[in-house]
Parts: C-alpha cells; structure tokens; sequence
C-alpha cells in the first residue's frame, strides 16, 4: 500500500482536489439554493453594494450565451472535460500549472455539466455587487464551478506567456534533471555491459 501511494501520490492528489472542488461547487449551489428559495426577492446582501448571493437560473453559458441549448451546451461541456481528462492521464509529465489549470476545467465543466442534466439549467448565486456599485457593469451571476473554470483560463494564459517551453507535450512532457540523468546512467551502464561483453567474447 506504501509503494502503491508513493508511486502514484501524484494522481491521487489531482483526483481529492477534483472531488474536493466538485463537491464544494454542488454544495454550495444546494446551500444557497435552499436558503434563497424561501427569502423574499430571492437575494439576500451580504456586504452592503459589494457582494450580495442571488438566486438565478441560467439556462445558457456564461452570459446567458445559447440560451434555452441545453443539450447543445452539455455536449459541449462533456467534450471539453473528456479533452482535459485524456490530456492529464496520457501527459502525466506536463508542468504543474497545467495540469492545476485542466483539474479546474474537469471540476468546473463537470459541475455545471451535472446542474444542465438534472435540472436543465445551471445553479447560479453569486452576484458581484461591487462592479455594478463602482463600474457600472452588469456582469453575470455565477458559481463556484465558473471561479474555476476563470481560474484555470487565467492559469493557461499564464503558462502560455511566461511558462510554456518547446518540448512541454512531447513524449507526456519534459523530462525531469533527475529523471534524464538516470536515463542517460542506464544508457550508459547498457553500452559499458555491450562492450564488456564483446571483450569476454575475443578473449575466448
């Protein structure tokens, strides 16, 4: 069980914080839901002209996009999370900020992907007040699974300016320092054991 762990603690890890941020977004979207359902006006101020939760159906993509597309929408957010899942199991070595970055994808479009196919719309409760009170911008009302899937298109964006190196998705990904030098020791110690044994063989 130990080796089993050390062995694949990496992957253990990115599926907890999948589930652990899948979990968080269903259950806020419950909890907020349940209490703004029985409140009347069905939005309650949390921080007076800042941050207030509101309840909101939305029955498109972000920006009430393709509105009334369900099915459309959902295919879409299933192909974007199958893409992201095959990226992290066949490009184990990529670097951690995308892979950090397509875990946001997977819990985020699989959180709204969940709310399209039982409800036919997506939960949503977060209303940021504060744009509206200092920008005059109507900006949309949204979910935990939205927080995550801007963080991880941020993440990208990061990665591809500042991070992205030539070699990154050859092969799974660069080769760690330690990972090259015990390649490069075992193609040695292979080619010392070829030309020993070539000895062996004329002196005989």
């Amino acid at each position: 069980m130990t080796s089993f762990l050390r062995k694949y603690k990496v992957y253990i890890f990115e599926v907890l914080f999948a589930a652990v941020a899948l979990a968080a977004d269903l259950i806020s979207k419950s909890a907020a839901f349940d209490i703004l359902e029985q409140t009347e006006g069905n939005s309650i101020s949390v921080v007076d002209c800042i941050f207030s939760i509101t309840l909101a159906r939305n029955y498109g993509a972000s920006f009430s996009i393709l509105s009334g597309k369900t099915e459309l929408l959902s295919a879409i957010t299933a192909i974007g999370v199958a893409v992201a899942l095959v990226l992290l199991i066949v490009r184990p070595k990529t670097p951690r900020i995308f892979r950090v970055s397509l875990l946001c994808i997977v819990a985020g479009g699989l959180g709204n992907l969940i709310d399209r196919l039982a409800f036919g719309y997506v939960r949503d409760f977060i209303d940021y007040t504060f744009l509206q009170t200092f920008f005059g911008i109507d900006f949309a009302i949204g979910n935990i699974a939205d927080i995550f899937v801007m963080i991880a298109m941020g993440m990208l964006v990061v990665y591809i300016i500042f991070g992205y190196k030539e070699g990154d998705f050859s092969k799974g990904g660069r080769l760690r320092p330690q990972e090259v030098t015990a390649a490069e020791e075992k193609g040695e110690t292979a080619a010392s054991e070829q030309i020993e044994e070539g000895a062996e063989d004329k002196s005989e």
